[in-house]
């Protein structure tokens, strides 16, 4: 069985995913993207703004973290948002890796009088209900959760089998290649501004 503090895990791999939905918006004409990510320090998070600071640094832009407690839902979305507006009036795109801050920024971009996503373009990590069925409908990324799931199980039965589920030392098992799935929220008919 694996030694020390680290329990094993399925990486969902969230800097790959901050990337994937970083370079979609620049492909859509992004110039001032902003980042919204929990509070916390989770891999996802940690990894996702590490990935934005990095992308910022490559293409020139001036980087634009707002964070707030992901138990704040939608209201959290809004308010971080509405503030990053208010102050960046510039922000031509908001990358809201929590499903439900990017609802709130859908409706804080509304009412400050922009459209999304002629004005203000807006992507999320998790593709689940509330991406779907906001409006517009959010670009957001198949994490391929059934299998990570899947695969969680599988180190959970192996640590309770007591067999090593450290490879190469690292209690990480990578989840399967993220998938950016394109929709209205982002979706611009000409990328140039």
């Amino acid at each position: 069985m694996a030694t020390g503090t680290d329990a094993p895990y399925v990486d969902l791999r969230g800097g790959l995913v901050a990337e994937l939905l970083l370079e979609h918006l620049r492909e859509q004409g992004a110039r001032h993207p902003a980042l919204v990510i929990g509070a916390g320090t989770r891999h996802s998070t940690v990894d996702a703004r590490a990935a934005y600071e990095r992308a910022a640094a490559e293409r020139g832009w001036a980087p634009l973290v707002a964070t707030a407690a992901e138990e704040g839902g939608e209201q959290a979305g809004y308010d971080r948002c509405a503030a990053l507006l208010a102050d960046h009036p510039e922000i031509d795109a908001v990358c809201a890796l929590v499903e439900a801050f990017a609802v709130g920024a859908v409706r804080a971009i509304r009412d400050s009088g922009r459209r999304v996503p002629d004005d203000v373009m807006v992507v999320t990590r998790y593709d689940g209900p509330r991406a779907r069925t906001c409006e517009p409908p959010l670009t957001a990324v198949d994490l391929q959760l059934d299998r990570a799931a899947t695969d969680a199980v599988e180190l959970l039965l192996a640590r309770l089998r007591d067999e090593d589920t450290a490879v190469a030392g690292t209690p990480a098992t990578a989840a399967p290649e993220p998938r950016v799935i394109v929709r209205a929220s982002s979706l611009r008919v000409t990328a140039s501004r």
